[in-house]
This record gives structure tokens, sequence and C-alpha cells, in this order.
């Protein structure tokens, strides 16, 4: 059976880190690899034998280093926090949950940094993208409370997918495919959102190495 409240409190924070993973994730990313724009290093890059593919993929591994960590840091404290419950089998699935989803922040990151070039237009971009999903999806505000046309919009962003499968695990008694079905499709949706955005980026990566 499940504690109501504690239920609610883990439901709470793991919602809520939808928005501090996606922002932490993007500044640090994009800040990092911002460097990696400037037009003389980029023109080193471009010009040496090095495939952009090959490229990107050891710029995918190093920040998947750095999103692996700051997942870590979440579910560490989520153990301060919340206690033996992240351990319970809906805080397991929970942690799982947001590893998808931090991946899928990562993605977006990568993305996001091939396009901008500034480093001042990265506060404004977590303003936008995450602070908006956070608003939009139910982050910090109950998607109970939301209107159903702000529902439909939050639909094309990942954290929807991501703080639906957290608001079904609040109530999930039983473990059984059907109960998991809802859940294992948003999972599916996440991840091809970061497959999605991998494309994009490997796409843009390559238009760019045309030296204007």
């Amino acid at each position: 059976k499940i504690d109501v409240g504690k239920a609610e409190k883990m439901a709470s924070y793991f919602n809520f880190s939808s928005y501090s993973i996606m922002a932490v994730t993007i500044f640090i990313i994009c800040t990092v690899l911002s460097s990696f724009r400037k037009e003389p290093v980029n023109k080193r890059i471009i010009i040496s034998s090095m495939d952009y593919k090959k490229h990107n993929f050891l710029l995918l591994v190093s920040s998947f280093i750095f999103c692996v960590i700051v997942w870590g840091a979440y579910v560490v404290l989520a153990m301060v926090l919340l206690g033996d419950i992240v351990l319970s089998t809906n805080g397991i699935l929970y942690i799982i949950n947001t590893f998808v989803f931090t991946i899928c922040c990562l993605s977006i990151s990568l993305c996001i940094s091939t396009v901008v070039k500034s480093k001042n237009a990265i506060n404004g971009i977590i303003n936008v993208f995450a602070l908006g999903s956070a608003f939009l999806c139910g982050a910090f505000i109950p998607t109970y409370m939301l209107p159903s046309s702000v529902l439909k919009v939050a639909h094309v962003l990942p954290a929807y997918w991501y703080i639906n499968s957290n608001n079904r695990l609040k109530t999930l008694e039983q473990i059984s495919y059907e109960k998991l079905q809802p859940i294992l499709i948003n999972t599916v949706v996440l991840l091809g959102f970061t497959v999605l955005f991998i494309i994009l980026n490997n796409i843009i990566s390559k238009k760019k190495q045309k030296i204007g």
C-alpha cells in the first residue's frame, strides 16, 4: 500500500527536478561547448581529418558523463530529503524515468549549443525552454490545475511526458505490464525526442562545416 504523503512528496520532488535538471544541463553544456563554436576553433576542427560525426560523438560522451553526475546528485539529494522510500520499487522507477529525461536534456543541450554561439543568449534560452516547460508541463503547477489547452501545447515538450510518468507512478500500487504500459509509452516518447535532437544536431553540424 502507498503512503500517500510520502508518494506526494516524491512526485513533487521529481517533477520539480525536471526544471532544475534541464536548466543546469543546458547552461553548463552550452557554456562549455560554446568555446568549440568560436570561429578560430571551429575552423581548425573543420579542416582537421576528424569526421564531424566522430567529433559530435566525443562531445556527446563527455557531456553524457557530466549528465550522469548531475542525475546522480539529484538521486542522492532525493535519498537525503525523502529517505528510504526512494529505494522502493516506485522510487527506482522514478530514478530510471529521471535518467531517461536527463539523457533527453543532454541531446537538447547539444543541439542548442550547435545553433547558439553567444554565451549571453544561453540564459535567455533557459528562461524560454526550461522555465516555459516547467510552467506548461506541471513542474511548478500540478497538471490537474492547468487548462486542457495548455496541456495540449505541452505535448510537444519532453518535460510533459516525464512529469506524466511521475504522476502515474504516484498512484501505482501494483507492478504489472498493464499498469506500466502508459509509463513505457512515455519513456519511448522521451527516447524519440532524444534521437530527434541528436539527428538535428548532426544535420546542423554538417551544414555549419562550410566555411564562409
